[in-house]
């Protein structure tokens, strides 16, 4: 029996889920796997990318220019430990203003990343730039009633930077219109991530969210679902009906989706395993869904296009 698409406009929001209800054989229920995730756990810990892949900005005054400029994404802000405050209190305040992270590192730490004379202070810059988060959220709710509805992607602590690559150039293939991070504990736009992209970040724009949660209550202000992935989750994500605005949201490595981001989700989906290994990659379980979305998105097109020229006849 086919399934049944939801016929609701898009965009608009009810209390009611958005999940098909096919009919699965006998055979296919006793076939059901009883572990299912969309996390990556395989790995004890996430690769953490090291500084020398990213581009550095070096002493107190050139890292100071570059954030009054603006014309450099600057990641994150490493201040030697011991660094007298008062010499740095500008830089300090120029890093609040521009919601820039700054971090206390020791001086070896320092020492590995540069030779250079640092001064004690280390700017890595994002090999690409971030679009404003606001900017992004109007941008995808200005497609809502369109041909090509939102297509979101929300990350939730990647950490691994060829991961973080993988899914910016899955999204793009896929079609996807915006990926959202958050800005710590996670991989930013480093030269790893735009090598693993393949291009795809002159193309995917990519915004930073200062936490993920309220990220997803305007998302749904907006009149779009937010989709987390879940081991626990009780319905598969060939369940739900990707037709309408979308917000994909994953974990990161190891921990998956976070307890109140996964609260936040308008629904959880998990992915079927079959094999004796517990969980996905990060990057695989996001490919697998951008393009369950694409499947959706065609076949309901094509359906579209048959009962028009049906009636035309």
């Amino acid at each position: 029996m086919k399934r049944k698409l939801h016929t609701k406009a898009r965009g608009e929001r009810s209390d009611r889920p958005k999940f098909h209800t096919p009919e699965r054989s006998p055979a296919e229920e006793e076939s059901k796997a009883p572990r299912v995730t969309a996390r990556d756990v395989s790995a004890p810990a996430p690769v953490i990318e090291s500084h020398t892949s990213s581009a550095l900005v070096y002493g107190v005054a050139p890292v100071l220019e570059a954030l009054r400029a603006g014309s450099r994404s600057v990641e994150r802000i490493l201040i030697a430990e011991g660094r007298d405050e008062h010499r740095v209190r500008e830089l300090l305040a120029h890093a609040r203003a521009g919601g820039v992270p700054v971090r206390r590192a020791s001086r070896v730490e320092l020492e590995r990343i540069t030779t250079a004379n640092h001064q004690g202070v280390v700017a890595i810059v994002a090999a690409a730039r971030y679009l404003d988060a606001d900017e992004l959220l109007d941008n995808l709710a200005a497609r809502i009633g369109t041909d090509d509805p939102p297509l979101a992607v929300a990350l939730d602590g990647v950490e691994d930077p060829r991961n973080l690559g993988a899914i910016i150039r899955t999204a793009e293939c896929a079609g996807a219109h915006g990926i959202f991070l958050p800005e710590r504990r996670a991989a930013g736009l480093t030269e790893t991530v735009a090598k693993t992209a393949a291009g795809a970040l002159e193309y995917v724009p990519v915004a930073r969210a200062g936490n993920i949660v309220p990220l997803l209550e305007e998302l749904k202000k907006r009149n779009i679902w937010t989709i987390g992935t879940a081991a626990n989750a009780k319905h598969q994500y060939t369940d739900w009906n990707f037709t309408g605005a979308c917000a994909l949201v994953f974990g990161g490595e190891g921990a998956g989706l976070r307890r109140l981001v996964a609260e936040r989700c308008d629904a959880l989906v998990s992915i079927p395993l079959r094999g004796r290994i517990e969980s996905l990659n990060v990057s695989v379980a996001a490919g697998i869904l951008l393009y369950e979305v694409l499947r959706q998105r065609t076949e309901a097109k094509r359906r579209t296009y048959k009962d028009v020229g049906s009636e035309e006849i």
